[in-house]
């Protein structure tokens, strides 16, 4: 069998790579990167890098860094899926996976391929529960029309029905490859488990190749920041009383590292800097599941309703609690994305002593 793992960002990278070291390790894989985020700092990690490599298995990998983007300018779109099907569409492979089944880019590629059908592999917290993100209805007929229209423009042959409602919603979509499908609260005509085994078995590979090693050298916990004073949903100053808070908690027993958001804006974290002389910044671009899986320092990751806080116990090889500070700083999270956050480990203090309580 031949498969082709399309690929956005690094938590897509490290699914695909799980993938195709466990459910497919005996296929001819492939990997197409299609306007990944964060993409010019992913050489800043042997991870990532490996990750996005021939040299991890994958059969040939391909970079569509601006894939029928306005930066490439130096070809038409209707070029660029021409030379898409005369370079990847000439694998005649069987399956097609992605990530995010939402995101225009994904859909025309799968439709310049030609495939009918496709399969998903999960992303994130948002992917299990999307009633409450559905688009508004002027969005969803305007874009419908603007693709179909893509698609006639640029010599895009392939059927595939169009998703612009919301992620996780493609009618053509035939399986959804999840690492907790028990909690999924949307409808999949098929889920299968990425099982703690297939986890550890590619996590084993970046270790023994010396490509995934711990960092941490005292005991540890990492606060992943998320842009909430930038969407004006807390303030600067609340969470620097809730930063100065846990730090006090702490009390010197472990050393607290704040993980920026790739949307927080710089000049919040230089505020917390001054205020807290102190605080660690961890600009790590390795994936946070990998740290739980090789960071024995690491006891307490910390967050709001971040994707990160919910697979700890699928990744990690030791025990690592997983705080929300939702309750605590009084930030609303969906109940569905509480009850999915819940039911997968992660604990919600609501006061200063419940927080103290969980810590310790």
């Amino acid at each position: 069998m031949k498969n082709i793992f399309v690929v956005n960002t690094p938590f897509h990278l490290l699914t695909a790579f799980i993938l195709q070291k466990s459910h497919f390790k005996k296929d001819d894989n492939y990997l197409v990167l299609i306007r990944p985020s964060g993409y010019e700092q992913w050489h800043c990690s042997k991870n990532i890098k490996y990750m996005a490599s021939k040299e991890c298995g994958y059969k040939e990998v391909y970079y569509l860094i601006n894939f029928l983007s306005r930066i490439n300018k130096k070809e038409s779109y209707r070029n660029q899926v021409k030379k898409i099907r005369n370079i990847i569409g000439c694998l005649s492979a069987d399956n097609i996976f992605v990530g995010n089944d939402l995101d225009p880019k994904n859909q025309l590629f799968i439709a310049s391929l030609e495939f009918n059908k496709f399969n998903r592999f999960e992303d994130g917290l948002y992917s299990y529960y999307n009633k409450n993100r559905y688009r508004p209805l002027g969005k969803v007929l305007f874009d419908k029309i603007k693709m179909n229209l893509q698609r006639k423009l640029y010599g895009i042959k392939g059927k595939i029905t169009i998703n612009t409602l919301v992620d996780g919603n493609h009618k053509d979509a035939i399986s959804d490859y999840m690492y907790k499908p028990n909690l999924l609260q949307r409808y999949s005509p098929n889920t299968i488990e990425i099982t703690k085994d297939n986890i550890q078995t590619a996590i084993s590979e970046l270790v023994n190749k010396k490509i995934l090693y711990p960092k941490l050298k005292s005991l540890s916990a990492i606060y992943f920041s998320q842009p909430l004073v930038e969407r004006k949903e807390l303030s600067i100053e609340d969470e620097l009383k809730c930063l100065k808070d846990i730090i006090m908690l702490l009390n010197n027993n472990f050393e607290l590292l704040y993980k920026p958001h790739p949307h927080d804006n710089k000049n919040k974290i230089k505020f917390f800097k001054e205020k807290i002389p102190s605080l660690k910044i961890f600009n790590s671009m390795r994936p946070a599941e990998l740290s739980y899986g090789i960071e024995k320092n690491l006891k307490i990751v910390f967050s709001y309703q971040s994707t990160a806080l919910m697979y700890v116990d699928k990744f990690a090889s030791h025990s690592i609690k997983s705080i929300s500070l939702s309750d605590y700083n009084k930030i609303y999270i969906h109940p569905k994305y509480k009850e999915i956050l819940m039911n997968s480990g992660v604990i919600f203090p609501k006061n200063m002593t419940e927080l103290k309580k969980v810590i310790y």
